[in-house]
């Protein structure tokens, strides 16, 4: 790549950047297609960016895309952050949520969980807007994607256990 060219943001110039369009076409025809969503938390709160691409237009989402080639999760998850503005530390593996989509396509999102250091979230070729919201707010929210839904749930139930964890083995100690 010539320094002066600038790698596109949006998922959908990423897959015509790397290969052709008719080699993803087949590609997401035949297999699934690994993606990392990273919930950035801070404090009691979550980021959610509205979506403007397909698939998921029009919902709340997770920040996230596709891997590249030789990234590890966590590199997947601060570079997707970094796109948006933002910087991220110890993104930490949640569980893997594959999804299936109505025209065939099959991702499988592998969900991290990074804690929020600092930057504005920018919109982006995939997010219009941003929003913090807390665990009490997501009746209110709408639409949220279900996959992304499963992740938030997923986090927030360890999340509560871990600190049930917590004030347990610091009862024991007093």
């Amino acid at each position: 790549m010539k320094s002066e060219e600038k790698r596109p943001r949006s998922a959908q110039l990423l897959s015509d950047w790397y290969i052709s369009s008719e080699c993803w076409k087949q590609i997401i025809r035949k297999m699934p297609v690994p993606c990392v969503d990273t919930i950035i938390h801070k404090d009691d709160h979550v980021l959610l960016g509205w979506r403007i691409i397909i698939p998921y237009r029009n919902v709340w989402a997770l920040i996230g895309g596709r891997m590249h080639w030789g990234e590890s999760f966590s590199d997947t998850s601060i570079r997707n952050c970094q796109d948006c503005g933002l910087v991220v530390q110890n993104p930490q593996y949640l569980g893997i949520f594959p999804t299936k989509f109505p025209k065939g396509r099959h991702d499988l999102v592998i969900c991290m969980a990074a804690r929020y250091i600092g930057g504005e979230p920018e919109p982006t070729e995939e997010f219009s807007k941003y929003a913090w919201i807390m665990k009490s707010d997501l009746d209110e929210i709408h639409p949220i994607g279900s996959n992304y839904m499963k992740m938030l749930t997923t986090w927030w139930k360890r999340k509560t256990e871990q600190r049930h964890r917590r004030h347990a083995s610091l009862d024991r100690r007093s």
